[in-house]
Parts: C-alpha cells; structure tokens; sequence
C-alpha cells in the first residue's frame, strides 16, 4: 500500500530527475527555442543552471563572487566554476577597481545581457503560468500549506545532512 509520504517522496524525486535531463533542463532546451542568435542557443546548453542565474544576478550592476554567491544562494566554488565558463563564452567580464585590485567584479557583455533577459522572461512565464493552473485547482490556505511543507522538508533535509557529517 502506497503511503502519502511515499508518493511525496516519489514526486520529489521525479522533480529532481527532471533538473539532469541529458538533453538539458527545462530552462535551457526553453532557452534555446527563445533565443534568435544560433551562438547563444548552442551556448546555453554548455550553461549550468548556476551560470543562467549568475547572469541574471547581473543585470543591475557588477557583483563580486561573493555577492553573487549570497544574492543567489550558492557556494563561492560553485560561482567560481560558472563564471569561468561565462568568462569563457564572453557573457561576462571581469574587472578589478582601480580603489581595490583585490575583488574582481563580474559583468554582463551584451550578449550576456541577451540571454539574462531570455532568462528573466522564462521565469516570469514560468511562474505565470503555473500559478494560473495552481490557483484554479487548489486555494491559496492550500498552496500556503504547501509552500510550508516544502520549506520543512528543506529544513528536516538539511538538518539530516548535518547529522550525517557529525
């Protein structure tokens, strides 16, 4: 017999799978049909999901690393890695200020700025869309106990990874 608590964990699990597509996540393959240069569509998929929104954190003035890492909840070694690859495909920069060569400040070229924006459409379609299917199926007492479910499951998983590393 099939539990509530296992048809959760099954669900997050396919949610998960879903993100380790071999043919990209749902955000690149959207990406690439969005897109009007070939360039950036064939770059986007070369793109962790990290780096997508590496560019997005961008859009409103050069970050530091370790802006970047706090303003999108990240490690610094996993901005590090992605800002090598955007560097490497030149939808960034990187430049130190004349007042403090120690930080080096990250920034949009403009074809960075291309597919930021692409980005920020995606998610606000996303969105978008979801809520308007969710809204018609469920209330929003229901979606505010599911968002507090999720952010418990969060916590109790992350807590176990702590108990697990003592």
């Amino acid at each position: 017999m099939t539990t509530a608590t296992d048809e959760i964990y099954r669900a997050i699990q396919e949610l998960r799978a879903s993100h380790e597509n071999p043919r990209g996540s749902h955000e690149q393959q959207w990406l690439q049909h969005h897109l009007a240069n070939e360039n950036l569509q064939e770059t986007v998929t070369r793109l962790s999901l990290v780096a997508l929104h590496i560019l997005s954190a961008l859009e409103d003035a050069p970050l530091t690393g370790i802006e970047i890492a706090q303003k999108i909840r990240v490690t610094r070694g996993g901005v590090t890695r992605a800002a090598q690859k955007l560097l490497e495909y030149d939808l960034v920069r990187a430049n130190k200020r004349p007042e403090d060569q120690k930080k080096i400040y990250y920034s949009l070229t403009a074809q960075g700025r291309q597919v930021a924006a692409a980005h920020d459409e995606m998610h606000t379609s996303i969105r978008t869309n979801i809520e308007a299917a969710l809204l018609k199926k469920y209330s929003s007492e229901d979606l505010r106990l599911v968002a507090s479910f999720l952010r418990d499951l969060q916590r109790l998983e992350g807590q176990f990874g702590k108990a697990g590393a003592k």
